[in-house]
């Protein structure tokens, strides 16, 4: 089997790849850059000598030529000293002598001197510049035979004063026929582009030049960053090497493996390839035991934000360190932010006295178990609790770190039991009620009859009639308040029919509002259940809201408002609030409104029974009735009545009410 080849050897090869690519790299750049400049260089010459043979040509057109033409007879032509074509050439191929690094060229499709003719990229170019007459030159770089040449080219356009020369052949001057004859450059046209003055500089040499410089710089600096590369590892065998070792055992002995021990099948000496191994199962361990601390902290968090307690964890410093999502509902805190500004959890306790209790138990190292305390949520409203807690310890030094509490809200526990045992109270004395009202009511009918009977004997004794009336108007109240004690008592079952609850509150406004008027009630209406029809015995809730609607008629002994309200809680209830801004109940009244014979009425007024009777009624609806009452603001009365089916016994009568 092929062993493989060590993880640092791999490392210092790979690492000469690198230096061999940036070396690559550094080189090419090099080269670029010294093309760019060398074409620089010759665009910059070939534009210099092209503007010296314009000169000549400018200067022997408008300078020599009117000069010698004054100086000589008429029609006498001296090609040496005013042929522009002649002269530039001439000049240039001598300055050539002097440079050979360029070679100048005055091409033309027919020229009359042979060494002008031009080949064809020339005649191409000359083309060219014929039809794009506004192009002022070309430059480029062209390879041919003889190698690689910049070349700079200018158009030559025809004027008027060339077609002296160029015109027609017998106009032409005579000693231009004599040398070049008839034959050649002749039949110009003003504008023609006819040649261009081209320009070669070879770039053969300087590419070889180019060539051998990135050569260089490439085997130098490779060399260079070798041999740098070279240093390196003999400073890291040096200077790693005891570390490697060191840390090589560390793992050895976190993976299980005999100290000093080679990790793994590859043979000692590599201690790169034995800490990699090592870093390898150490890696497997670790995530590992990741793995499986992640999955039991994702239980025990599931349990934690699941559970339907409050579950809370306070520091050393008392403050929240973590909070469920049931302890942010139980306190009404909007975020885990909001929990971490509380400053300690004694402000979370109604009593700070329970507080610092609960504080001085935990950090003695007892454990609290559902003990019934009060907390507070952030509005300030109380909250019953059974409250666990304990505290954590460090296992080493025994100082305290924080504690853990467990908070179970038990407030709506406490006020059903509260209501299930007002509910068996109630219960108890309608039965002591019932018979109560079954023992005096016969005697109350026996004394009214003898008192009728005295009544009708005594006509003429003003004195004994006005007695008698005595007697019959207190049996008379006797009798009113037998019949609702019997009414609260009794048992017998309502007749149900499908009705719209709205129809008897309109009635019942109606048949009091005279009395409210009187009292300068103003009652208001907001119905927002309308069109829905429950099941109820019409005559026993009408009952129930005249009770509740007298009551809060009297309540406004000077005068106020008076507000029904109807709506769907859900789609199985339906809530009517009575509402009124009267004198309100105290707290301690409160609790008691529903107990028969009690009343806050003055005496006389009432007997203590219409509450009473009224929850009753609702208590026969399967329905319920709380009342709310702050003093001095008003009280409200909410009815929630069942818009479940019962066995109704017909239809309602047409109409409301």
């Amino acid at each position: 089997m092929k062993r493989q080849s060590s993880l640092k050897n791999r490392f210092f090869a790979g690492a000469s790849a690198i230096l061999l690519l940036f070396c690559s790299v550094v080189s090419l750049a090099e080269y670029a850059w010294l093309s760019d400049q060398v074409e620089e260089q010759a665009a910059h010459n070939a534009a210099r000598h092209l503007a010296t043979a314009s000169a000549i040509r400018t200067y022997a057109k408008d300078v020599l030529r009117p000069v010698m033409e004054t100086e000589l007879p008429p029609n006498r032509f001296v090609i040496e000293s005013m042929s522009t074509s002649f002269i530039s050439r001439e000049i240039m191929k001598n300055l050539n002598e002097r440079f050979p690094e360029f070679t100048y060229k005055r091409a033309a499709d027919n020229p009359r001197n042979p060494l002008n003719r031009a080949d064809t990229f020339e005649e191409e170019r000359i083309a060219w510049f014929d039809s794009h007459r506004g192009e002022t030159g070309w430059e480029g770089i062209i390879t041919r035979d003889d190698g690689t040449h910049y070349v700079k080219m200018e158009p030559i356009s025809v004027e008027a004063s060339c077609l002296r020369c160029h015109g027609v052949p017998e106009d032409s001057p005579r000693e231009l026929r004599e040398r070049y004859g008839d034959a050649a450059s002749y039949g110009y046209a003003v504008g023609e582009v006819v040649a261009a003055d081209t320009l070669y500089i070879p770039m053969t040499h300087y590419r070889i030049q180019i060539k051998e410089k990135a050569w260089g710089v490439f085997i130098v600096g490779f060399l260079a960053l070798f041999c740098l590369m070279g240093l390196f590892r003999l400073l890291f065998n040096r200077t790693v090497h005891n570390r490697l070792s060191h840390l090589l055992e560390t793992f050895s002995r976190l993976s299980g493996s005999p100290r000093g021990a080679p990790a793994g099948p590859l043979p000692p000496g590599d201690e790169v390839d034995q800490l990699a191994l090592a870093f390898e199962e150490a890696a497997e361990d670790l995530e590992a035991a990741h793995h499986d601390l992640t999955r039991s902290e994702s239980k025990y968090r599931r349990l934690f934000e699941h559970s339907p307690n409050a579950i809370l964890l306070f520091g050393a410093d008392d403050r929240i360190t973590d909070i469920n999502r049931a302890g942010l509902s139980l306190f009404k805190l909007d975020s885990m932010a909001e929990a971490f500004l509380i400053e300690a959890f004694h402000t979370l306790f109604w009593d700070g006295r329970d507080a610092a209790a609960v504080d001085a138990q935990i950090k003695e190292g007892l454990v609290l178990y559902e003990k019934e305390l009060s907390m507070v949520d952030r509005f300030g409203v109380r909250i019953d609790t059974l409250l666990t807690a304990t505290g954590l310890f460090d296992a080493a030094s025994g100082n305290y770190l924080g504690m853990e509490m467990v908070l179970r809200d038990i407030t709506r526990q406490k006020k059903i039991n509260a209501h299930l045992a007002q509910t068996e109270k109630l219960a108890s004395v309608g039965q002591l009620a019932a018979g109560f009202a079954h023992e005096i009511n016969n005697p109350l009918g026996v004394i009214s009859c003898y008192a009728d009977l005295i009544d009708k004997q005594v006509e003429g004794n003003d004195q004994l009639k006005e007695d008698v009336g005595v007697i019959t108007k207190h049996a008379s109240l006797c009798t009113h308040v037998v019949e609702s004690l019997l009414n609260f008592a009794r048992v017998n079952k309502p007749e149900f029919l499908m009705h719209d609850l709205h129809g008897i509150l309109d009635d019942i406004l109606s048949i009091l509002r005279h009395r409210m008027e009187k009292s300068r009630v103003t009652a208001q209406t907001h119905y927002m259940a309308t069109g829905v029809e429950l099941p109820l015995d019409p005559e026993k809730i009408r009952q129930l809201f005249m009770n509740l609607v007298i009551n809060a008629i009297q309540a406004m002994e000077d005068g106020g408002t008076l507000t029904l309200t109807t709506r769907l809680v859900d789609a199985r209830h339906l809530e009517v609030t009575v509402a009124d801004t009267g004198s309100g109940i105290s707290p301690s009244d409160r609790a008691r409104i529903f107990e028969p014979f009690f009343t806050t009425k003055a005496k006389g007024v009432g007997t203590g029974l219409g509450l009473s009777v009224s929850y009753g009624i609702v208590k026969q609806h399967d329905g319920t009735i709380d009342a709310d009452s702050t003093p001095g603001e008003g009280t409200r009365f909410v009815v929630t009545l069942p818009l479940g089916t019962k066995n109704t016994k017909g239809v309602p009568p047409a109409g409301r009410g």
